[in-house]
């Protein structure tokens, strides 16, 4: 399950409006958009590259074919014959059992069958399912990679269904990351402090991400700046989304969230600037376009505001924050009717 969450900050506005020769002071609060892709990883592809000398046995046994052809029907999304080609392939001795097993729980897990993901770690361990689900059992257990990774897919697991048991979760979380080079463990464990609000955690777990895997930069760095930017650490940010302009010039999200970053110092020129450069390199990219419409509204600037909102919504009819934004926008310019309208049309699409 990846997907890209949005993660707004609030900025305190105040307008007043001419309505029948009377000024109305009203408060709004108004939320930018910036862009973090922070969610639990479920394919562990990095997996197979960091142990390819080990997952590519020399001998073409019958338990080999069926290893490869099970990792091309995870590929595929197959997941059941994949489940089916590893339990096979496990009972090869050419084969690594530890890995079949690893990915038998990578499939269950994308088929988000949650008890068959703790069955199999049992199955690794040859352990009771109860002690596994024990934070007291992952306090000393040994340091093995069936360990590690029956560990690290319990606490993956927990997390996408049964966020509530934090101790087992923390637990088995942090039991992935003794292998330092983990990428999934490092980059799953941040997730779970980022959503425990543990921001310099999250920083120093995404630093160590960058580090072992340098493809990932793009999109760990854009979420290390939004957090630095939650951690109380503007400097940081800032500086994280520069390095990303510098490593990734065409990358428009990363100017969306340097704008955001501006409009939240209160840099409104900047922020302008900013987005409209985020605009420029993905024109259908509707948060930049949202964002540069509130930084417009902010500096009451109501024409441009309609316009970016307008045009948010022409390329996605369906984006109900647009229509929020413009009818405050019309509300503003004095257009009472068509403010309604868009409220309403708001209110239809959130429901």
């Amino acid at each position: 399950m990846i997907f890209s969450s949005k993660k707004l900050f609030p900025i305190f506005l105040l307008f007043l409006f001419a309505t029948g020769g009377t000024k109305i002071a009203i408060g709004q609060t108004l939320e930018l958009r910036e862009i973090c892709s922070l969610d639990y990883r479920t394919d562990f592809a990095s997996l197979l590259e960091k142990n390819k000398d080990s997952l590519f046995p020399s001998s073409s046994t019958l338990g080999s074919v069926h290893f490869y052809r099970g990792l091309s029907y995870l590929e595929q999304s197959m997941f059941r014959e994949a489940i089916m080609d590893f339990r096979i392939a496990r009972t090869d001795s050419a084969v690594s059992r530890t890995f079949c097993n690893f990915y038998i729980g990578v499939a269950f897990m994308r088929l988000n069958q949650s008890d068959s993901i703790l069955k199999i770690c049992s199955e690794a361990l040859n352990i009771p399912v109860t002690q596994l689900k024990n934070p007291a059992f992952w306090q000393d257990a040994p340091v093995t990679q069936d360990h590690i990774f029956s560990g690290y897919l319990i606490g993956t697991n927990q997390a996408l269904n049964n966020p509530t048991d934090s101790n087992l979760i923390e637990i088995c979380l942090s039991f992935g990351t003794k292998d330092r080079e983990f990428l999934e463990a490092y980059i799953n464990y941040g997730v779970w402090n980022f959503q425990n609000g543990r921001y310099n955690k999250t920083i120093d777990l995404y630093k160590h991400a960058v580090d072992l895997e340098p493809s990932y930069d793009s999109t760990i760095i854009l979420c290390m700046g939004y957090v630095y930017r939650l951690a109380g650490d503007p400097d940081h940010s800032m500086k994280a989304y520069i390095l990303l302009k510098s490593k990734y010039p065409r990358f428009a999200e990363g100017f969306n969230n340097r704008g955001c970053l501006y409009a939240y110092l209160d840099k409104n020129n900047k922020a302008l600037s900013t987005l409209t450069v985020a605009i420029r390199k993905d024109r259908t990219l509707l948060d930049a376009l949202c964002n540069r419409g509130l930084a417009y509204l902010k500096m009451k600037r109501y024409k441009q505001a309609f316009d970016d909102f307008t045009e948010a919504i022409q390329i996605d009819p369906r984006f109900a924050d647009a229509y929020y934004y413009r009818g405050f926008t019309r509300k503003a310019m004095g257009d009472i009717p068509g403010s309604i309208t868009d409220y309403s049309r708001a209110i239809d699409l959130k429901k």
